[in-house]
């Protein structure tokens, strides 16, 4: 049997959804299910042993679909979104081949490529893309770019975590970048938002050249640029003040690229 060993990104950071709507980490709960030894599958997820998973899939131990306590989500997440999490590029084809729920979320209601968009790669003896790797695999699958209304959208996990590369493939597969905010009013962070409280300049800079509307407000709450304020990321705060006074009908590059260059 082998032994279950999280990976670092998994004791350190657990979820980012438990983290900010809980705000803590939840362990391992009941490592048993029928008889199934949990921890050893969810070990072979980690470690992207598709050979065994598929062993315990053929012999009706557990189902495609199936979820497991694991690391932060003790009341059980579906499989397919454990081996996004993990960047397991093998057990990820595996299950989208098996026709496995692609939007499957969390009890946090995280999807999978919210995961494969959030984590990233820090294990020196795993392929260096591989969490990119899922983020495209689940995308061409047809996994939803989106998610249920007034929660974190995979381009809020990207933003959040400085994942450029899966936050610009996104965008360019046409995730909107001001999730379902209307009428300029959001119930949780625009992935701008997310952005700007992390101070990753970056990502602000391509999501507002992408048309991010820097005048949303969480309702009763804060602008992107009040958020950086908040977090004194002042490296990013000129970027959103020249963003919120765009003239109608010229774009964020055209109005501010060589202004906020000019500042810095």
């Amino acid at each position: 049997m082998l032994k279950f060993f999280p990976t670092r990104a998994m004791r350190a950071l657990c979820s980012l959804a438990v983290v900010l709507v809980i705000g803590g980490c939840a362990g391992v709960g009941g490592n048993h299910l029928s008889g199934v030894d949990v921890e050893s599958i969810i070990n072979s997820i980690d470690l992207d042993d598709v050979s065994s998973l598929r062993a315990d899939i053929s012999r009706g131990k557990i189902s495609i679909n199936q979820r497991l306590p694991a690391p932060a989500y003790s009341a059980g997440a579906p499989l397919i979104a454990l081996a996004a999490r993990a960047g397991s590029i093998k057990v990820l084809r595996f299950l989208i081949d098996a026709r496995a729920d692609l939007n499957a979320s969390t009890p946090v209601n995280e999807t999978p490529l919210m995961l494969a968009a959030y984590f990233r790669d820090e294990d020196p003896g795993r392929p260096p893309d591989r969490h990119d790797a899922a983020v495209r695999m689940l995308v061409d699958a047809g996994a939803s770019l989106e998610n249920v209304p007034n929660n974190y959208t995979p381009l809020a996990y990207a933003a959040y975590n400085d994942r450029q590369r899966a936050l610009r493939f996104l965008i360019e597969r046409g995730a909107r970048v001001d999730a379902d905010a209307s009428e300029r009013l959001t119930y949780v962070n625009t992935p701008l938002m997310m952005a700007a409280i992390q101070g990753h300049r970056d990502v602000v800079r391509m999501l507002l050249q992408a048309g991010a509307d820097p005048l949303i407000r969480v309702r009763g709450g804060h602008t992107a640029r009040e958020f950086a304020l908040k977090y004194r990321q002042t490296h990013v705060e000129p970027l959103l003040a020249c963003a919120e006074n765009v003239p109608a009908g010229i774009r964020y590059a055209q109005h501010c690229e060589g202004r906020v260059a000019a500042t810095q």
